[in-house]
């Protein structure tokens, strides 16, 4: 299973603080322990953003032994933080079972919470766990809505278009006009759920 994490370099609308600099040439210089080392003080002191890195680096054994469980560990404090990105993959994390007990309800709750703030992988995992009444009750006219979506979404990652596509597809065949129509007009008139992540927590000795 691939999970796919935005990369660096990380671009934060906040001041320049010690360490972040210094992990972002690190990375740049593909130094990834010494990035890793930079990240993780910021990350444990609640920046979202490093949060995610440092999950995605864990996951990918990046800098950094692989390591599932502590990759999820990290993206449950992005995704309880309000980051769709975290959610998502703790979500998928859930989903298949990696680094955290396969769990459906979990998947469900935190896919839910991504597919509402637009991401398109999230979508559409949401709408296979809904068809196919895996952590919640089937529901094949919700899962035609998040389909939709997906297929539409600019982030849908591309080894996810064919098969969001094919269920897209496969579930109209089941729905009548009158669905699909309604969940049509529903779509176009569907905007992401705007977030509002937690702030980052203080850290002292830095400005």
């Amino acid at each position: 299973m691939a999970l796919t994490v935005a990369a660096l370099p990380v671009i934060t609308s906040r001041p320049a603080r010690a360490g972040l600099e210094e992990g972002r040439t690190a990375w740049r210089d593909g130094d990834f322990a010494k990035a890793f080392e930079e990240f993780l003080p910021l990350a444990a002191a609640g920046d979202i953003t490093l949060q995610n890195q440092i999950a995605a680096m864990y996951y990918t054994g990046q800098g950094v032994p692989q390591d599932f469980v502590k990759a999820a560990e990290w993206f449950k404090k992005a995704a309880t933080a309000g980051s769709p990105e975290a959610q998502y993959c703790l979500g998928k994390l859930y989903y298949y079972g990696q680094g955290v007990p396969q769990n459906f309800e979990e998947a469900v709750k935190w896919l839910t919470d991504a597919a509402l703030g637009g991401k398109g992988g999230a979508q559409f995992l949401l709408a296979t766990l809904q068809l196919y009444g895996k952590g919640t009750q089937a529901n094949p006219v919700k899962a035609y809505f998040w389909t939709l979506l997906a297929v539409a979404a600019p982030d849908l990652p591309a080894e996810d278009k064919t098969g969001a596509v094919a269920l897209r597809d496969q579930i109209a065949a089941s729905l009548s006009k009158r669905q699909m129509e309604s969940m049509q007009t529903m779509v176009r008139n569907w905007s992401p759920r705007k977030t509002t992540p937690a702030p980052a927590a203080p850290r002292r000795g830095l400005p």
